[in-house]
């Protein structure tokens, strides 16, 4: 008699049924996202080192120093391709 009355009021009061946005998926797909953030911003912006960002991004993104580096490569400079010098007003001209 005793243990029916512990365990009658040991059971939670409430219980979650499901249903509403499945929290946890969109959680995952969030985290997946900002994850591959670096090299995702690397292809839109069509950068020549894209490869080398991916790589580090795969590789090391999963410590943050190793995805912060990722993000740093995005910002860096890269200068142009072929020999192209940008003068002051920000033209490109071929030598």
């Amino acid at each position: 008699m005793i243990l029916r009355l512990i365990t009658q009021n040991a059971e939670p009061q409430f219980r979650y049924t499901g249903g509403g946005l499945p929290k946890g998926g969109v959680m995952i797909v969030a985290l997946v996202l900002l994850y591959f953030l670096p090299s995702m911003l690397a292809f839109a912006g069509g950068k020549r080192r894209k490869w080398k960002i991916v790589a580090v991004n795969v590789l090391a993104g999963w410590t943050i120093i190793g995805w912060i580096v990722s993000m740093i490569m995005n910002w860096a400079y890269e200068a142009p391709a072929g020999g192209d010098a940008e003068n002051a007003e920000g033209i490109t001209e071929r030598p």
